[in-house]
């Protein structure tokens, strides 16, 4: 059957998840330079950027999905292979540090929400997510950003998990290597979230992309 994509996208019921778009991660002082890479040649950040755009003017709730560790260290958990790497290598990714900033072109606007988590590893995980999205009828979400590996994967499933629907605008995501990040859209995440494009998404909100 069809999907009425005017109406799984409904601005009053839809939000955006954009998950750990932060210089720590996708900036140059990331250490993890395949992400950072497949970020740079997909157009990720321009494209996102635009799209976010066209999601204020059609009144779309927009959550910044951030990554802040705390000073003391407290709830940092080294207990994967990849957490226990970017322990060694990355930079503190501390309230008011460079590496929890937000890419350029990506900052968060007056109405974004900022939703801030301290430990492990998807949007979803102790930050409160679950009753904003109550308070605000939200039926549909939009994850964005990184990555389609590991937090774009997670994020998909809690939200199922919750009975939340998932839209997904392939080229508003990214991971590494590009031909992974592929793989796992078209063979995983197509049987949980909806694929289309920023371009399908905003033409649902009746805004003209070009």
């Amino acid at each position: 059957m069809p999907i009425d994509w005017k109406e799984l996208v409904k601005p009053a019921e839809t939000a955006i998840l954009v998950i750990e778009c932060q210089e720590g991660i996708i900036g140059e002082s990331s250490s993890l330079k395949g992400l950072v890479q497949s970020v740079r040649d997909s157009g990720l950040v321009p494209r996102l950027g635009r799209f976010l755009g066209f999601a204020r003017t059609a009144g779309v709730p927009i959550f910044h999905c951030i990554v802040e560790k705390r000073e003391d260290g407290l709830g940092d958990a080294f207990n994967t292979p990849l957490t226990a790497s970017l322990q060694r290598r990355r930079s503190p990714m501390t309230p008011g540090s460079e590496a929890a900033a937000i890419v350029p072109g990506l900052q968060p606007e007056p109405t974004d929400h900022m939703i801030p988590r301290s430990s492990g590893m998807t949007a979803f995980h102790d930050c409160g997510l679950d009753s904003i999205f109550q308070s605000l009828g939200a039926k549909t979400v939009i994850p964005t950003g990184v990555s389609v590996n590991i937090a774009i994967t997670g994020a998909t499933i809690d939200a199922v998990n919750r009975g939340l629907r998932v839209a997904i605008a392939t080229d508003c995501v990214a991971g590494t290597p590009p031909e992974y990040a592929e793989a796992m859209l078209q063979n995983t995440l197509r049987n949980l979230a909806y694929l289309t494009t920023a371009e399908g998404i905003v033409s649902a909100w009746g805004l003209d992309w070009t």
